[in-house]
């Protein structure tokens, strides 16, 4: 039983292959993942920036004056150069690190949310698509079909056995099916080229399987709007933190030379210098307090995300249930249908029914096999949105 489950699955997996493989192919096109390399070779960059600076921030002053005293027959000269570095050593701003780290997170999830909108619209264009090809052959085949009676209608009008309006009326109705199966032909055109623009050498794909593969708590665990909004929330928390620690001193050492070319002088002068900044500023953690605030309200959020993601769930779970029970009703309803459009047929040729019994049945017949066609990709639409995001693999 594993076995053929397991076999079952990788049928199916390898079915949505061709969907994820035109997906992937449409984010090359849009470039996200270049977008977020760059950024993340910036940010990453910017990190090893701030870590060095921590303890290596140097800076050299170099000054130069000449002096023209009364009491000495010429001037002299007066270098001064001095070198110092800044030290962070107790991390005060070693939360500017955590940021950066934070906010390419953030990036992660604002381009999973980039990536599931695309494939969700993708979808519903792959979906609109094969629903058009299907509805225009639909329309195709019945066209044929009764223009093979009509033609038979005509010997019967020559004959006598039939009016003109009769044949007219058979004529308009051809007329409604050839308007429609143009109507079919443009969405399906353009459709088509639309998906080109987002993957020019990939051939449009099927959707993926028709059966859900994950569970609720899988689709739920996929989240990045939520993921998103939690990282704001540490965003300002670190950043409040970062404001509490401002109050940590620096120390800064130098050295410095000095060369005087003054008879007077006592020669040249040297000196090592340490400096610690002790800074008093109570606005900070004002501030950082202001912050936490304004990250428990971002907290408060998380709750309405985890609603929306449930409720989107279940859009598409009971959308997916309604589909394949309306199918199953539809397609035993479709076999009644059938039979009754050949027997209408025979009769409406032999005239023992009018046009109007004929015209209605194949109308309903006709309605059946189109809710059929828009059922069907509907419920492998869902399905395949379920099954993408519950895997995680359009994040990838």
């Amino acid at each position: 039983m594993f076995k053929k489950l397991a076999i079952v699955s990788l049928l199916t997996l390898t079915a949505h292959a061709d969907m994820m493989g035109f997906y992937k192919e449409a984010v090359k096109t849009l470039r996200y993942d270049k977008a977020y390399s760059l950024y993340e070779t910036s940010n990453k960059l910017s990190q090893k920036g701030i870590g060095y600076n921590r303890y290596a921030n140097f800076s050299l002053d170099a000054s130069y004056a000449k002096t023209d005293a009364k009491l000495l027959d010429h001037a002299f000269d007066t270098t001064d150069i001095s070198l110092s570095d800044t030290i962070d050593l107790f991390g005060k701003n070693s939360y500017k690190i955590e940021m950066l780290h934070l906010d390419l997170k953030s990036k992660k999830a604002e381009l999973d949310v980039q990536k599931e909108q695309l494939f969700i619209s993708l979808a519903d264009m792959i979906a609109l698509y094969h629903r058009m090809k299907d509805q225009r052959l639909l329309y195709q085949n019945l066209f044929s079909k009764q223009e093979k009676i009509y033609k038979k209608l005509k010997l019967l009008q020559r004959n006598g056995d039939i009016t003109n309006l009769d044949l007219l009326r058979f004529k308009n109705t051809l007329t409604t099916l050839q308007t429609q199966m143009i109507t079919y032909k443009e969405e399906f055109a353009k459709m088509k080229k639309q998906l080109k623009l987002y993957a020019q050498d990939e051939s449009i794909p099927m959707l993926g399987s028709s059966k859900l593969l994950y569970t609720k708590e899988a689709f739920l665990a996929h989240d990045p709007y939520l993921a998103k909004n939690m990282l704001d929330v540490e965003k300002q928390n670190t950043q409040a933190q970062g404001l509490e620690n401002s109050y940590r001193p620096t120390l800064s050492t130098g050295v410095s030379y000095q060369k005087i070319d003054d008879p007077t002088a006592n020669g040249d002068n040297y000196a090592f210098a340490v400096l610690v900044h002790l800074p008093l500023n109570g606005g900070d953690f004002k501030e950082a307090e202001a912050l936490r605030v304004r990250a428990l309200g971002e907290k408060t959020k998380s709750r309405a995300y985890k609603l929306q993601r449930e409720k989107e769930y279940l859009k598409h779970y009971h959308s997916y249930q309604d589909a394949q029970k309306q199918l199953r009703i539809l397609e035993n309803a479709l076999k009644d249908y059938q039979k009754s459009q050949k027997s209408i047929k025979i009769a409406y040729l032999k005239r023992y029914v009018n046009f109007n019994t004929y015209l209605q049945v194949l109308t309903h017949s006709l309605s059946v096999k189109e809710q059929i066609i828009n059922l069907k990709y509907q419920k492998d639409l869902e399905a395949t949105i379920i099954n993408a995001i519950a895997s995680g693999r359009i994040y990838e």
